[in-house]
């Protein structure tokens, strides 16, 4: 009696056309967050070059993104609009947007690719979503001051525990300075870091010891100590040396390169009292040389110890599918200045799209740590050889069908063969040996030579190469002729 007329269906406090104030204050927060998300994408076409593909790559979210902005939209309506979802719908909004990426992800070709446009997305539209929503925030101050203390302690807490979770939890096997060396006593190295069931006093002056350098492809970590190829070469040695005791000691670790290996050969090669040097060379050793040198000049020839922040932004950087998204990202920033001739190229294996004319150049900084490390073998008193290692690419393009690398090294890349003609170049300027094993990977019929979703190789591939460095170094006169 004497109250205002609701209208049909209405209730006091409507909103227009019997949408309930909890429903249109919902459908607002869409409407902030699809309009927010646009004018994101305007902006960063304009900041980047690479807008167009971005736009291609997020259009299919925008495919499963706008039914759900519609369905929630008459859901507001209906009777899902109570108080339980008054004031977010720009939740909603970005909760939905996040499963139409995860959707659009795992029905795409390019998942990674996605990540990275989303990635680059969030850097512009987080900030203005923050900024629309600015005067419901303010209303809730207290509880941003306790939520922004909140994250400054976990962030304390974190950089002050961060040296001995990376030691214990992130980085348990390997060193956390720029030489990223195994741990000594740990998953297999001996007191040195070396992958050698010896220890440095075991290799006496009167053995034949064999100091093995090189990454991953060397280490084979994931392999039993006797399927790797340094330790199918030290019997093969033997077979030919019986009257002689030979040691072979495998240096090589993770993501190592050759200026990094000649500063371990330098550090404690000595101990090991070689005759002979022997030096793998991989793919990635052109790009992590570069890597390697700059970080060396930044913070100098001792190092420094990577935080766990760092930790977490490489994480997230190869989650993304690069190396460095930070650089991905200043690469494409359509404002950005050249980048100076001496600085690292952005893909790790920037020679095989690039004409040789252009790659070579970066190729010194590995040539030069090269000789560096002939020399010092020389130094003491040991000969030297270096091989130069085939991916599965430049081999037989069948190898490793689920490696996720196939993308960014292509079997049909123009500049795939690049890196051998460079070395079959290098090794007339030189008094050492420099042998390529595409050869004899070409030549031996077993296959597969190298795991199922990765490069490195299985056991049949060790062999191979251990068959071929052997055979090598024989011609060579570094090994004895068998008996």
């Amino acid at each position: 009696m004497g109250g205002a007329p609701t209208g049909r269906g209405g209730r006091t406090g409507d909103g227009p056309r019997g949408l309930s104030r909890t429903g249109a204050g919902l459908v607002r927060g869409l409407v902030e967050a699809s309009l927010t998300c646009l004018l994101s994408l305007a902006i960063v076409g304009l900041l980047f070059t690479n807008g167009m593909r971005m736009l291609e790559e997020l259009g299919r979210v925008w495919l499963f993104w706008l039914p759900m902005l519609v369905v929630l939209a008459i859901l507001a309506r209906g009777p899902l609009a109570g108080p339980g979802l008054a004031g977010r719908g720009l939740v909603l909004g970005l909760a939905t947007f996040a499963a139409s990426a995860v959707a659009a992800g795992l029905v795409g070709a390019a998942p990674g690719r996605l990540a990275r446009h989303l990635a680059q997305l969030g850097i512009v539209w987080l900030p203005l979503l923050a900024l629309v929503s600015a005067p419901r925030l303010v209303r809730r101050w207290r509880d941003l001051l306790a939520l922004g203390l909140a994250i400054a302690a976990c962030l304390a807490a974190l950089a002050l525990a961060g040296p001995l979770l990376m030691r214990r939890l992130v980085v348990p096997l390997y060193s956390l300075d720029v030489d990223h060396r195994p741990r000594p006593n740990k998953g297999g190295a001996n007191e040195d870091g070396v992958y050698s069931r010896l220890t440095s006093r075991e290799f006496r002056k009167d053995d034949f010891n064999v100091v093995c350098l090189g990454d991953s492809f060397t280490a084979n970590p994931h392999l039993p100590e006797a399927e790797r190829w340094p330790s199918l070469l030290e019997h093969r040695l033997q077979a030919r040396s019986p009257a002689r005791r030979v040691r072979v000691a495998n240096f090589g670790w993770v993501s190592s390169s050759p200026v990094l290996q000649a500063r371990q050969l330098r550090a404690i090669g000595a101990k090991y009292k070689p005759g002979l040097i022997v030096q793998g060379f991989d793919m990635t050793d052109f790009h992590d040389d570069l890597v390697a040198r700059r970080k060396l000049e930044r913070m100098g020839a001792d190092g420094a110890e990577v935080s766990i922040f760092r930790a977490f932004g490489v994480g997230a950087s190869l989650a993304l599918g690069v190396d460095d998204y930070g650089a991905w990202l200043r690469e494409r920033l359509r404002w950005a200045g050249s980048e100076p001739a001496s600085s690292v190229p952005g893909p790790r294996y920037f020679f095989l799209f690039e004409p040789a004319g252009v790659s070579e150049p970066y190729f010194s900084t590995s040539w030069e740590a090269i000789r560096e490390t002939e020399r010092v073998a020389r130094a003491m008193g040991a000969r030297y050889a270096l091989f130069v290692f085939p991916r599965y690419q430049q081999y037989d393009p069948r190898e490793a069908p689920r490696d996720p690398e196939r993308r960014v090294f292509p079997a049909d890349a123009p500049g795939l063969l690049v890196p051998f003609a460079y070395f079959e170049g290098q090794a007339r300027t030189v008094s050492f040996p420099v042998h390529s094993l595409r050869e004899s990977f070409l030549a031996d019929p077993a296959f597969p030579k190298c795991r199922d979703n990765d490069p490195h190789w299985n056991a049949e591939g060790n062999r191979v190469a251990a068959e071929a460095i052997d055979r090598c170094l024989a011609a060579d006169r570094l090994a004895p002729p068998l008996p």
